[in-house]
């Protein structure tokens, strides 16, 4: 209940306080208004509409005939253009994407603008206004695609000019993903990563995400390889940019589930031999949004044309055993309880006497410890005893009790294996991500758009052994948190539409 308050809160205040909106994704209709024989038609009215939305943006052609839409979100779009003596045009259907210009030209037929010449878009646009190079992946393609473990990271890699070392499983989070991905030779921490033209890019890490957004949270997905424009000039490599789900003038959402198991996979055959446990797999991504317009029944946004929002939830679930870990160990026999003497095996053999070469009483000038070695018949620097009755025996009261008490804990394990002196094992390493997506979407009118979004990802990991350890034992783990956060507000202002 206090997550769901704490959600509402964030809602209330993006609504209330900073009246967050409408990302606009810059992108651009334009194009020449002209009669049957070619010539300019000045002064033509011409009207777009969003059609998921119902904002409406209008224009009148200058003395060229030119007409031009900028800053428009992506989506789909309806144009209708009118002029005195001429048929009213209607074109629908006209999608844009992430940054791309439009080049719509209005051929006028003579006639009562009562009379309407309607005409659907085409479903493949030619980019014709630009020269960059880029590849674009719209929202129903990456819920089609089949990404490894869902990673956006992999859509990368779809795009022209692009080489990469990433693994096969990229993980569930952004931090403990790689990213190494190439464009066009350069390096792969040169690359910038965008959402909502806001920059989520970990630099601490060199080039990785900040945040894995969901790829359900994604309209589109565009991977900028050369030649892009300079609005995306801060990266000598390539750049990505991601643009998040918006609201609409009808409420709508839905709910997923991903999994993997081990129940499906087969054993390992070493594990086998062993009779021990296979590595555990578990793979849980489940999750569900929900879209629409923000509504005060009677009071405020009855028509469902002003303020949109788009809340996304998603939880990641992974639970995976250790690299399979065969590690030699100190055997049972070899391990004393308190009070108990220890009798040792000598390490190896001298090559030039052929005598066992043996474990040497340690030097002190503690008097208690060498009033204790006298009574135990040994000689500091001395071997301990190499015969009967005391033969290979370190006596009970030189042993530390904290180091029996270590040894107690599990942290050197005891062999589990057929012959006395290893330990197999794959410990699980549970990773826990949740993360929350919120974008609010305002149209106050003809000229000015605001938008906001807020994305926070918490990850926590457990990972066996100890990170940056080098550690052999697979008995002792860390946990490793790591919160993030991306956060854009934009506000989107069209001075003039007037060519």
């Amino acid at each position: 209940m206090s997550y769901l308050k704490r959600l509402l809160g964030i809602f209330v205040f993006a609504l209330c306080v900073t009246a967050l909106a409408g990302a606009q994704e810059n992108g651009e209709i334009t194009g020449v208004v002209t009669d049957s024989s070619g010539a300019a038609v000045p002064n033509a009215t011409i009207t777009i509409t969003q059609a998921s939305t119902g904002a409406v943006h209008t224009t009148q052609s200058g003395g060229s005939g030119l007409y031009d839409f900028a800053g428009l979100g992506i989506g789909t779009y309806n144009l209708k253009a009118t002029a005195p003596g001429f048929k009213t045009y209607d074109q629908a259907g006209i999608d844009m994407n992430t940054a791309q210009t439009l080049r719509v030209n209005i051929p006028f037929e003579v006639g009562s603008s009562s009379q309407t010449v309607t005409v659907q878009a085409n479903v493949l646009q030619v980019q014709s206004e630009t020269n960059e190079v880029s590849n674009l992946i719209t929202g129903q393609q990456i819920a089609e695609i089949a990404t490894n473990g869902r990673s956006v990271m992999s859509l990368t890699t779809l795009g022209t000019g692009v080489t990469n070392q990433l693994p096969q499983f990229n993980g569930v989070t952004a931090q403990g993903a790689s990213a190494e991905i190439n464009f066009n030779g350069n390096r792969w921490d040169h690359n910038n990563w965008l959402i909502d033209g806001g920059e989520v890019y970990d630099r601490g890490s060199g080039g990785r995400l900040d945040v894995a957004v969901s790829p359900d949270a994604l309209a589109e997905f565009q991977v900028l390889s050369s030649n892009y424009q300079p609005d995306y000039g801060i990266a000598s490599g390539g750049t990505v940019a991601m643009i998040l789900k918006s609201g609409s003038r009808n409420f709508h959402g839905g709910l997923w589930e991903f999994n993997r198991n081990d129940a499906f996979d087969a054993d390992y055959y070493f594990f086998k031999q062993q009779h021990q446990p296979s590595p555990e797999l578990r793979l849980n991504i489940f999750g569900g949004n929900i879209v629409g317009p923000v509504i005060i029944p009677g009071l405020y946004n009855n028509e469902r044309n002003k303020t949109f929002f788009f809340v996304n939830e998603e939880w990641r679930k992974f639970i995976q055993g250790a690299n399979p870990s065969v590690t030699n160990t100190i055997p049972a026999a070899f391990v004393p309880t308190a009070g108990q003497d220890l009798q040792y095996t000598p390490l190896t053999v001298d090559s030039k006497t052929g005598q066992p070469i043996t474990l040497i009483v340690p030097n002190t000038s503690d008097p208690a410890k060498l009033a204790a070695y006298a009574n135990d018949g040994l000689v500091a620097g001395q071997p301990f005893h190499t015969s009967a009755p005391n033969v290979y025996t370190i006596p009970a009261n030189l042993i530390d009790p904290n180091a029996i008490l270590f040894m107690g804990t599990g942290a050197i394990p005891k062999p589990n294996t057929s012959n006395g002196t290893q330990y197999i094992s794959s410990p699980k390493q549970p990773t826990d991500v949740r993360e929350d997506v919120v974008r609010i979407d305002h149209h106050f009118n003809d000229k000015y758009q605001l938008m906001g979004h807020w994305i926070h990802d918490q990850m926590s990991q457990t990972i066996f052994p100890t990170m940056w350890s080098n550690d052999s034992y697979t008995t002792v783990g860390d946990v490793f948190k790591n919160p993030s956060w991306g956060t854009v507000i934009k506000l989107s202002q069209t001075l003039s539409r007037r060519c």
